[in-house]
């Protein structure tokens, strides 16, 4: 990645960020198949009355950020992301994932929509655009003994003007001078506590037996809670290319099971290992 965007401002004379000039980025993402890769930290708030520091849950952990293009429509893309059900197409780790709460259903629902037929919650009308639920996936690591839990809000709507999205170094923007209605957003926090934590609410290891997204073959096995803390995914449209997705993704995960110096090392294979994973399902 730092290679390629030096190549970049080079040929810009240093002036980057103009996507119309962007040229070795661009040929590289849509020829090449490349995926741009950045790793970087939450920064700490310091409290100026107490002269210290505030650290964020999880501010010690890398974030992970990808831009990559994905052989999918934005709206395929985010239905793919959606469906608990294909998650073990493309992630050789998972052992599962259910559906544990869904609110509605369908990620060009709309709010002012009058058909609750899609599955809102309780059959109750739809109170915002999108599709919202809380989903339960097992995974279990090459080499490990442990199966790692995640307890997880997701979130996908169709992107609209008023959420001001510049354009990529492929895909369109959203924003005042241009309406592209056909990009997505797909947003994923963990769930903690009280009805959806472990023993006493904490990431302690617990046994699971087998069952829907759970361990298989009805052996007991630890399981150790773990949080995708933040998970954000811009499925951007790319002009022309009506089958294809600019893919910015930003992951921010915490897993008891990995040591604190290797976080970076697994957390950016982990990114782009899901992007070749995605490409090998759409071929």
């Amino acid at each position: 990645t730092k290679k390629l965007l030096a190549e970049n401002d080079k040929l810009n004379n240093g002036d980057s960020g103009d996507t119309q000039k962007d040229e070795v980025v661009r040929n590289a993402l849509l020829d090449g198949g490349e995926v741009l890769v950045w790793m970087g930290k939450f920064m700490n708030n310091k409290n100026s009355k107490k002269d210290i520091v505030d650290e964020g849950y999880g501010s010690n952990l890398p974030l992970i950020k990808t831009i990559s293009i994905i052989p999918l429509s934005p709206k395929k893309f985010a239905e793919l992301l959606m469906d608990s059900d294909k998650v073990p197409l493309y992630n050789k780790m998972s052992q599962g994932r259910k559906d544990v709460v869904v609110f509605q259903q369908g990620v060009d629902t709309t709010a002012d929509t009058d058909d609750t037929s899609a599955g809102s919650a309780m059959g109750k009308s739809f109170v915002l655009d999108g599709e919202a639920k809380i989903v339960r996936n097992i995974s279990k690591p090459p080499l490990s003994k442990k199966l790692m839990e995640f307890v997880t809000l997701m979130y996908a709507r169709r992107l609209n003007v008023d959420d001001n999205v510049s354009s990529g170094y492929v895909g369109s923007g959203i924003d005042g001078t241009n309406n592209d209605d056909g990009s997505y957003i797909v947003v994923t926090r963990a769930v903690s506590g009280g009805r959806w934590g472990g023993p006493s609410g904490s990431s302690e290891g617990v046994k699971a037996r087998g069952g829907a997204g759970e361990a298989s073959g009805g052996d007991e096995e630890e399981m150790i809670r773990s949080e995708i803390l933040l998970g954000i995914n811009v499925l951007r449209t790319i002009p022309g290319e009506p089958d294809k997705t600019e893919v910015t993704a930003v992951t921010h995960v915490y897993s008891p099971s990995v040591p604190t110096m290797l976080a970076g090392t697994v957390g950016v294979k982990g990114a782009i290992d899901f992007v070749k994973d995605i490409r090998a399902l759409c071929k």
